[in-house]
C-alpha cells in the first residue's frame, strides 16, 4: 500500500471533500486559503525543528527552542539538560 500526499488541487477536486465543504458551507477560496496556510505553518515548523536539531536554537524564541528540543531530543544532543 502506498501513501501519496494529496496536493491542494487533489483535495479541492475530491468529490467527498467537496460534499463536506458544501455541507459545512466552506467556499473553494476559503478551503484553498486554509490549506495554503496549513502548508506554510507546517513548513515553518519543520524549519524551526531542523534548526534546533543542528544546535541553532540560540537565535530562536526560547519557548520555541525548548519545544523543538523536547520533540527531537536525543542523548547526543544538549538542550540545557
Amino acid at each position: 500500500m502506498t501513501h501519496k500526499e494529496l496536493t491542494i488541487a487533489d483535495v479541492l477536486n475530491d468529490p467527498l471533500i467537496r460534499q463536506v465543504m458544501r455541507a459545512d458551507r466552506v467556499s473553494v477560496t476559503g478551503m484553498t486559503n486554509l490549506l495554503r496556510d496549513a502548508a506554510h505553518r507546517l513548513k515553518s515548523a519543520k524549519t524551526l525543528r531542523g534548526k534546533a536539531d543542528i544546535g541553532l536554537q540560540d537565535g530562536l524564541n526560547p519557548i520555541v527552542a525548548a519545544a523543538a528540543c523536547k520533540d527531537t531530543w536525543r542523548p547526543h544532543q544538549s538542550c540545557g539538560r
